[in-house]
C-alpha cells in the first residue's frame, strides 16, 4: 500500500557528498528551534506526501517512480483503487499539485482561507482528524512552498495602525499633562466675530 509503504522505503539518508542526489524520502531533520513552517514541513511528509509529491508536484508517473516496483501502481488491486477488499482509501488518478506550478494556491487569498480548506478537506479519507495547529503549520508550509507569505496580508497593516494609534495617544497625553492640549469639555479658546462687528457670545 503506497501510504504506509512510505516507511517501509525510508530505511537510510542518503550518501552526504558533493554529488549525492537527495533522498525524496529522507525524514525531514527538524532544527533545534522549529518554526511553523518547519512543523508543517514534517505534517506534510506523513500526511501529504505520499500522494502530492516531495515537491507538492502531485502524483506524477515520476514520484511514483521513486517507489519500490510493486507500490508504483497504486490502483493495482489490494491498493488505492476502490475495490471491494482494497487495502486502501481509494486515490483518483489524477492528485492535483500543491505547489511548482503558477497560482498552485491562488484561491486561497490569506492562510486562514487554506487553513479552513485543509481542516474541512483534508486527509480524504477522515478530514478534520489532525490538530489546529498541525492544520496551520501544513498552510504555513504549502504557502512557503509556493513563495508565498504565512503572514495574513493585513496583518501588517494593522499592526502598524495600532502603533499609530498608540504614539498618537502617547503624545496628545503630553500635550495634555503640559497644559497645551483642550481639556475634555472645555470651549473654544477663540470667539469669533458677529455681523455687526462685535464680539459674538
Amino acid at each position: 500500500m503506497l501510504v504506509m509503504s512510505l516507511f517501509g522505503l525510508v530505511t537510510c539518508a542518503a550518501p552526504s557528498g558533493p554529488s549525492a542526489t537527495p533522498d525524496p524520502l529522507a525524514t525531514p531533520v527538524m532544527p533545534a528551534n522549529p518554526s511553523l513552517v518547519d512543523h508543517g514541513r514534517e505534517v506534510y511528509y506523513y500526511h501529504c506526501m505520499p500522494c502530492h509529491g516531495d515537491r507538492g508536484q502531485g502524483l506524477t508517473d515520476e514520484w511514483r517512480a521513486v517507489w519500490s516496483d510493486d507500490h508504483q501502481n497504486c490502483w493495482a488491486r489490494g491498493c488505492h483503487a476502490g475495490r471491494s477488499g482494497d487495502a486502501g482509501f481509494p486515490i483518483p488518478r489524477k492528485v492535483p499539485s500543491v505547489a511548482g506550478v503558477p497560482g498552485a494556491l491562488a484561491r486561497f487569498a490569506t492562510p486562514d482561507d487554506l487553513f479552513d480548506y485543509l481542516r474541512s478537506t483534508q486527509p480524504p479519507q477522515e478530514p478534520g482528524r489532525l490538530g489546529d495547529a498541525e492544520y496551520r503549520a501544513l498552510a504555513a508550509f504549502l504557502l512557503r512552498l509556493n513563495g508565498r507569505s504565512t503572514v495574513a496580508p493585513l496583518a501588517g497593516v494593522h499592526a502598524i495602525l495600532a502603533a499609530i494609534a498608540l504614539l498618537a495617544g502617547i503624545l496628545f497625553a503630553k500635550r495634555l499633562l503640559s497644559g497645551r492640549a483642550p481639556r475634555p469639555g472645555a470651549g473654544p479658546t477663540t470667539r469669533w466675530a458677529s455681523p455687526e462687528g462685535g464680539r459674538g457670545p
